[in-house]
Formats: structure tokens, C-alpha cells, sequence
């Protein structure tokens, strides 16, 4: 459970940096809007839910954010960035704490 908080904090890291870079100008595959109303609220929960070791079953564990970025924002899989990678490591690893 510590290696999943850690990456989890990881991932929380490279979103506030990811939405300092936009709103600097620094283009890339996310928007400030998918950081700041999808993934980071959901992150946070994420790291709340593990911190008070409240997982919800199995069959219910898996992240918006990446199926989000799958599906709907269209993420080039193909070129995958490292929030992307780090979306579906997370999502993967959920299901199975």
C-alpha cells in the first residue's frame, strides 16, 4: 500500500506541475480543465480513500481520469506521456491493493 500512495503522490506532483506548465503556455496533452476538475479532485479522494484504508471492492476500483484520457480526450496512446503512463500504472495497481 505504501509503493501505491507513493506513486500516487507522484502522480499528484505531476499534475500541479503539468497545470502550472498550461497555464504558463507550455503546451501538452492535458488541459487545465481535465487536471483541475477531473484527475486532481479524483487523485485526492484517491489518496484519502487510502490513507483512511477505505477500499471500496474490487469490482468497483478503477480510475475515471484514465478511463477519461482513454476514451474521451482522445490521449495518443501510441506516443503515451508520462501522466498517461502513470493513469493507467495507477488504475491497474487499484484493482488489485
Amino acid at each position: 500500500m505504501e509503493e501505491y500512495k507513493k506513486e500516487l503522490l507522484k502522480c499528484i506532483d505531476l499534475c500541479e506541475n503539468e497545470m502550472l506548465s498550461r497555464t504558463q503556455g507550455v503546451k501538452g496533452e492535458s488541459t487545465v480543465e481535465q487536471l483541475k476538475e477531473v484527475i486532481l479532485p479524483e487523485l485526492n479522494k484517491l489518496l484519502e480513500i487510502i490513507e483512511s484504508n477505505q477500499l471500496p471492492p474490487k469490482e468497483s476500483r478503477y480510475l475515471n481520469s484514465f478511463a477519461n484520457a482513454f476514451t474521451v480526450w482522445g490521449w495518443d496512446m501510441q506516443n503515451p506521456t508520462e501522466l498517461f503512463v502513470l493513469l493507467n500504472k495507477l488504475n491497474n495497481d487499484y484493482k488489485e491493493l
